[in-house]
């Protein structure tokens, strides 16, 4: 689990051989690029997103493609404009971040109609046990399977001491997040409760109000799950303080203030899927099928986590968080 660092040296050989915000573009054209792709996700351009989109930032430029990449701000709607339009401007591949059922569907379609699909960050399965690679003709999907990573978590915080855990679900529609707590509730076997706090990153101080009554009212809660970095630093620990709580703080991805509140003892650990290489890889596995009729995966996620950092390995990763690129 705290071998975090293996994919990054793959992607390297591989390279080697070959919150807040409105809807975002950004694109990056290298001299006389061979090849055209979109990325199309739900990001909000906060910590976790800006380190995705530096992944595909530096894929672009080390193979020499294109990358259209926008950010619907967690609007499934306008992400599936987003990946209409792309269709419609016929780029050599798409790679999308399936944040629901109905984003799922709309790459589907895309798939079908001849454009190679590479998912991100969501490698889950559908209501009926079929997995978003299959359901959708993707070739395969970069991420960390979300319900073996929430049960990670949990089992983590059980053996921790935890015997009440809080898991705070901070967007109601996505799929990913609740496959997390579900997860979680399985690792932890003992007693927890989700709270859906919609809109969260958009809504800070009414969430952490909410957060805070729960906390207050429900002193037996020792353990608290968040599934983002912003929400775990500008929400769940401000409840905690406000709550006078005693519960160990974990969180799902990283940040550097997340990294520099580990170290503290602020927060127990994060759970790490290395969102860097989920911007970088699609960049190159649509590359080599493009050029060298390459397929990866075989059909199934190549794993980019999930890893741990905790206090005995986070000195490792601090400097690269206050980079941007973990």
């Amino acid at each position: 689990m705290r071998r975090i660092f293996g994919i990054a040296g793959i992607a390297a050989m591989v390279v080697a051989a070959a919150c807040n915000s409105a809807p975002t573009t950004s694109s990056n054209t290298p001299a006389k690029s061979a090849y055209t792709f979109y990325m199309v996700t739900h990001g909000d351009n906060g910590t976790f997103w800006s380190v995705l989109q530096k992944g595909e930032k530096q894929a672009a430029a080390d193979l020499g493609v294109t990358v259209n990449y926008q950010g619907s701000n967690n609007d499934d709607a306008q992400e599936c404009q987003f990946i209409s339009a792309a269709v419609t401007a016929k780029p050599d591949g798409l790679a999308v971040s399936p944040h629901s059922q109905t984003v799922l569907d709309c790459a589907k379609q895309a798939a079908a109609g001849g454009l190679p699909l590479i998912l991100i960050n969501n490698c889950g399965v559908t209501s009926s046990g079929q997995s978003y690679i299959a359901y959708s003709g993707a070739i395969t999907c970069v991420g960390q399977p979300e319900s073996a990573a929430g049960q990670q978590a949990g089992a983590r915080l059980k053996a921790d001491g935890g015997k009440h855990l809080l898991c705070v679900i901070h967007e109601a529609t996505s799929t990913s997040l609740r496959d997390r707590c579900t997860g979680a509730k399985a690792g932890f076997a003992g007693t927890e409760t989700d709270l859906v706090l919609d809109n969260a990153k958009s809504n800070v101080s009414s969430s952490t109000a909410t957060l805070q009554a729960k906390l207050s009212a429900d002193t037996t809660i020792d353990s608290i799950l968040a599934l983002d970095p912003d929400v775990a630093k500008n929400i769940v620990e401000a409840a905690v303080t406000g709550a006078s709580s005693k519960a160990k703080i974990a969180t799902f991805d990283l940040s550097a203030g997340v990294v520099a509140d580990i170290q503290s003892g602020k927060i127990d650990f994060a759970v790490d899927q290395q969102q860097y290489l989920q911007g970088y890889l699609p960049v190159v596995f649509l590359k080599l099928y493009k050029s060298n009729a390459n397929t990866v995966g075989g059909f199934d996620t190549v794993k980019s986590g999930p890893g741990i950092v905790d206090k005995t390995n986070a000195s490792q990763v601090a400097s690269l968080a206050g980079q941007g690129t973990r």
